[in-house]
């Protein structure tokens, strides 16, 4: 099964648009620093949304082995 490293989440606030980019190593940390934001224009966390990227650590085929 495929690992996710996490490198980034981006929070928007639909209210007033603004938008916040924050470099972070696991889920617990995206997961974390959503909980604990605050729109710098105070607007309400109804409003919010975000997006974790990363990338997918996939194990290299064995020679030999079949590629689905």
């Amino acid at each position: 099964m495929e690992k996710v490293h996490y490198t980034d989440l981006i929070i928007t606030c639909e209210a007033c648009g603004s938008v916040k980019k924050y470099i972070v190593q696991s889920h617990t940390d995206a997961e974390k620093l959503f909980a604990e934001f605050q729109c710098e224009n105070g607007c309400g966390r109804n409003l919010y949304s975000f997006i974790t990227l990363g990338t997918l650590e996939q194990k290299s085929p064995e020679l030999g082995e079949a590629i689905d």
